[in-house]
């Protein structure tokens, strides 16, 4: 199959751009949003004739509740992560339309670049997604990249960023010091 990540060469360095998974959910999720978003605005209107301590949380979480799904499914509409890997540092920028929000790490502190696979199963499920140690943290991109893929991008950004203890993947057993 084809990949889905696109690699290129840029001033600052690699770069590599990864676009969200599409997934058949955020039908459903679109649909439940505009019925969530009836409740809410009946809750409102409800608040509104007469105040209710207890309505109010309620309310919060139900806005909350809708924004993380709208973040979802604007996510997969048009969102993607955008990696740039140079000698001295690696970027992340999660995107959405063109915005996000980058973090910056430099190379020299960052160990065991690597390639998750998927664990669990059901509401538990883990992506795949690839992985490096950043001090007493794991750092992860990339999520739902087929194994090829991931060990693919992993070599480009070593050519890039020369990260100590990188390995292709990583095994599922326990690892001992």
């Amino acid at each position: 199959s084809e990949p889905r990540s696109n690699v290129s060469e840029e001033a600052e360095g690699g770069r590599i751009s990864i676009p969200s998974k599409w997934s058949a959910v955020i039908v459903f999720l679109g649909v439940w949003l505009t019925f969530w978003a009836i409740g809410g605005v009946s809750a409102a209107r409800s608040l509104r004739r007469h105040f209710n301590l207890f309505l109010c949380f309620w309310l919060v979480g139900w806005t909350v509740g809708e924004l993380a799904v709208t973040y979802a499914i604007l996510y997969t509409i048009g969102g993607k992560e955008v990696i740039f890997a140079n000698s001295e540092t690696l970027r992340c920028k999660t995107q959405i339309f063109g915005l996000g929000l980058a973090k910056s790490y430099v190379v020299r502190e960052m160990r065991n670049l690597r390639f998750q696979p998927a664990t669990g199963a059901g509401k538990s499920r883990r992506a795949s997604r690839i992985a490096f140690d950043y001090g007493a943290n794991t750092i992860t991109f990339g999520a739902d990249l087929e194994e090829a893929e991931a060990v693919a991008l992993i070599g480009r950004i070593q050519q890039r960023c020369p990260i100590a203890g990188t390995s292709s993947v990583q095994g599922s057993g326990t690892r001992f010091w």
